[in-house]
């Protein structure tokens, strides 16, 4: 298994929803034997370029070991979420 780092921006509202979304993520990385080694909330920030008509969002980065072979599984899966609005997932 290697480190990684995730970086999500995540769709801007109330704070059950954004907990909802962070725990998505985490169940996602788990499906997938994915171990977090740290977490950090970056908290909301205005958005240069719109996304998906959102001006601002929720940022949240993620140092986590994973399997290089479950990488584009992860970012499929991260895709289809509607309340992850852009993620990167970066070797460390």
């Amino acid at each position: 298994m290697r480190e990684y780092e995730i970086t999500a921006v995540l769709k801007e509202g109330a704070q059950p929803l954004i907990d909802e979304t962070k725990n998505t993520i985490k169940s996602v990385l788990a499906k997938y034997s994915g171990e977090i080694t740290a977490e950090e909330d970056w908290g909301q920030k205005r958005i240069w370029h719109p996304i998906n008509g959102e001006n601002a969002g929720f940022f949240t980065h993620i140092k986590c070991k994973l399997e290089a072979s479950s990488i584009k599984e992860i970012e499929k899966d991260f895709r289809l979420n509607q309340n992850i609005l852009r993620s990167m997932i970066a070797r460390a």
